[in-house]
């Protein structure tokens, strides 16, 4: 799959800086390509960065009305918990509810389900932004009919207890007069004292038991099969993970085969693997190594792990010579230590075989495996874990074993893996892309069990810049991993991104840019466009939150995304400074990002606007009123026009209609243009500028269009 690593063409009125910040931004998604394939491909849906069992990973908008398709996958088998009555009477009778409970819960499917029962199955719902204030919701418009849910509501802590039940009483009278229903849902910890104005209702999964019934039953299981099926429930089973047993049996397996497979990745498989008889300090720093690094080569990993080794394994050596007392009941000495007793006594043909077998000890250990990547007509060979689940349960046993010493070496061995000139994965070969990649994905997972860690070790001193650019991108990258829908942190990493957007800190609220322009804007589109906004209007010029902003835009027209928030928000700009007089710097800056946009292109060289306006012709309305202001704005007036020209060009790339589409263009910048001498002078300028460009006809049909009148 191509990246939308976006390049905007080299022009002497460029604004200045732009330059600078998109050759930052370029930089950043250099390595967009295998992200992409991760998060949106076959890799992110059960290889490196699989999780509980190579689960399908959502990666669209959590903002915005739900499909109708999307609801109904969600609660075609949906199984009510304890509190669901409860929560439903609360809803139909105050029209507002509030859910309590932990990630795993089913908050959101819950939230859903009550929605939809109690808006009698008809009208839409709608998903609010988790940054939405309270005065934001008590102001805002809500449609008679309709339902909305705030999934994770971030609290921002600004009210005192008197201001939040008096702030959710205003919300509540408005969602009720508006004849529509709120449900929205929240972690305990976030919350004080529970204000008074709205019900809250705690809120826990159902019983494994009755999920798995449940989902077996609506799958015409015959009732033997079933009881079957339950009595091999097993003990701390999650719900998520009866469900895919449940379709596993569904699909033809027996419940022992089903159950046996759910086996092989569980936490309690890897459990009894760290605390196996014998088991070595080796073996787990290679195990460390491969959970930082899965999906890297066997080299790579090699190397990784002796400066691994050369970190933490050394120290437990020192530790175990000196009598002190260790997590592991096994000898804990390094890898270097260790090579009497697990290396050279292992032969081959009666010679000693040491190299050999230092990569075949890693091979060996049961939890890892080698799997064969195509490359052109090539096949590599990268490590990975037996089962994808394997991987975030070494994560959860690591911190459970092992305390600062060892954490402290794990850290100090990033470090260096990401600043030091000779390490190994070096930035800007495939081999640095994989490991950042890689390392990303897993602190992100480290992040589900220690957050504390993976934000005060890893993402603030990064996203201030004290590993330089790299750092810099590598804390956006473990933001953008933390937006997996099976790891329940994309709102945590939304108030991390909104918290560095506030910050005084340039660097801070430069790496808030850097999130906001990929996966993270495409989670959350209206936050990622307000404070980018926010951002460029704060810049003093910079110029990066601008790039970053035409960068999302790319993104978002790549993947097919909703692109009206972006567009929407210039078009609103643009219309507000129309009705002022003079020029003032923040008109000047809104025009300068508004040609940006326009002038963007792909990595592939193709015009993004451009093909936006094919991709969806009938909703080019925005994009037509952003050309025809850029054109008549006469400071940025030649380099707008000259790139409209040459995007001319790319139409027989973008469609196989492009007489129609040029046709198109012309008649929708002639409906916004009125001035006639405007259009004359347009036409003018863009015969000058395509005379030897083809597809003439479309061209020809532009310019008749535009020239009417």
């Amino acid at each position: 799959m191509g990246s939308p690593g976006t390049r905007a063409p080299a022009d002497p009125a460029a604004p200045a800086g732009a330059a600078e910040a998109d050759e930052q931004v370029s930089a950043l998604h250099s390595t967009y390509t295998t992200v992409n394939q991760y998060l949106y491909g076959n890799v992110g849906r059960g290889g490196v960065t699989g999780i509980a069992g190579a689960a399908s990973v959502s990666m669209g908008r959590a903002t915005g009305p739900m499909r109708p398709e999307e609801i109904t996958g969600l609660l075609e088998r949906y199984a009510e918990p304890d509190a669901f009555e409860d929560a439903l009477a609360d809803l139909r009778a105050d029209h507002v509810v509030i859910l309590i409970g932990e990630s795993g819960t089913g908050r959101r499917s819950g939230a859903i389900a009550l929605l939809k029962k109690a808006m009698a199955g008809g009208g839409r719902v709608v998903v609010l932004s988790p940054d939405s204030t309270l005065d934001q919701l008590a102001d805002r418009r809500f449609d008679a009919g309709n339902g909305y849910v705030v999934l994770d509501r971030v609290h921002d802590g600004s009210l005192n207890d008197a201001q939040a039940d008096f702030a959710w009483r205003r919300v509540q009278e408005r969602v009720q007069d508006s004849k529509a229903h709120l449900v929205v849902t929240t972690r305990p910890r976030l919350e004080r004292r529970l204000p008074t104005a709205v019900s809250h209702v705690p809120w826990a999964a159902p019983a494994t038991e009755q999920v798995l019934r449940l989902r077996l039953r609506l799958g015409g299981v015959a009732e033997e099969t079933i009881a079957e099926a339950v009595k091999l429930i097993r003990v701390n089973c999650p719900v998520a993970k009866a469900a895919e047993v449940a379709d596993g049996i569904c699909a033809g397996g027996t419940p022992q085969e089903v159950w046996n497979d759910y086996d092989t990745g569980t936490y309690d498989t890897v459990r009894r693997w760290f605390h196996a008889p014998g088991r070595t300090m080796r073996e787990v720093l290679q195990v460390t190594t491969v959970a930082f690094a899965a999906g890297n080569g066997i080299r790579a990993c090699e190397e990784l792990f002796a400066l691994l080794d050369g970190h933490v394994g050394r120290q437990f050596a020192r530790s175990a010579a000196g009598g002190k007392a260790n997590a592991l009941s096994a000898p804990v000495a390094s890898g270097a230590a260790q090579k009497g007793t697990d290396l050279t006594g292992k032969r081959e043909n009666g010679a000693e075989s040491a190299l050999y077998d230092s990569r075949r000890a890693m091979l060996d250990i049961e939890l890892l495996t080698l799997r064969q990547v195509p490359v052109g007509a090539v096949v590599r060979e990268v490590v990975e874990f037996a089962a994808p689940s394997h991987r975030r349960w070494v994560f959860i046993v690591l911190c459970s074993l092992f305390g600062s010493e060892f954490w402290n070496g794990v850290q100090q061995w990033l470090s260096g893996v990401l600043s030091e000139p000779d390490a190994p994965c070096p930035p800007g070969t495939v081999s640095g892309d994989e490991f950042e990649v890689s390392l990303a994905a897993g602190l992100a997972m480290l992040a589900t069990k220690d957050f504390e860690e993976v934000l005060g070790k890893y993402l603030m001193p990064w996203a201030q810049g004290q590993a330089g650019q790299r750092g810099q991108a590598m804390a956006v990258y473990v933001l953008w991993y933390m937006c997996q829908s099976d790891l329940g942190l994309d709102t945590t990493a939304l108030d991390i991104a909104r918290g560095w957007a506030r910050s005084t800190s340039p660097e801070l609220r430069g790496t808030a840019a850097l999130a906001f322009s990929g996966w993270l804007g495409v989670r959350f589109p209206t936050d990622a466009v307000k404070w980018l906004w926010h951002l460029i209007a704060n810049e003093n010029g910079q110029g990066l939150a601008a790039a970053a902003l035409a960068n999302l835009f790319a993104l978002l027209v790549f993947h097919d995304e909703d692109t009206s928030r972006v567009l929407g928000l210039l078009t609103y700009r643009l219309d507000k400074h129309a009705t002022r007089s003079g020029r003032s710097p923040l008109k000047s800056l809104t025009y300068e990002v508004v040609v940006m946009i326009l002038c963007i292109r792909d990595a592939s060289g193709r015009p993004v606007a451009l093909r936006h306006f094919v991709l969806h012709p009938a909703r080019g309305g925005a994009l037509l009123d952003l050309w025809a202001k850029a054109f008549c704005y006469w400071p940025l007036r030649g380099m707008s026009v000259k790139a409209f020209a040459d995007h001319l060009g790319a139409l027989p790339t973008l469609t196989e209609s492009a007489v129609d589409m040029g046709r198109a263009l012309g008649r929708g910048l002639c409906e916004r243009m009125p001035d006639p001498r405007a259009r004359r002078a347009l036409c003018m300028d863009l015969r000058r500028l395509t005379a030897k460009k083809q597809p003439q006809d479309a061209i020809r049909a532009l310019l008749v269009e535009l020239c009417k009148g």
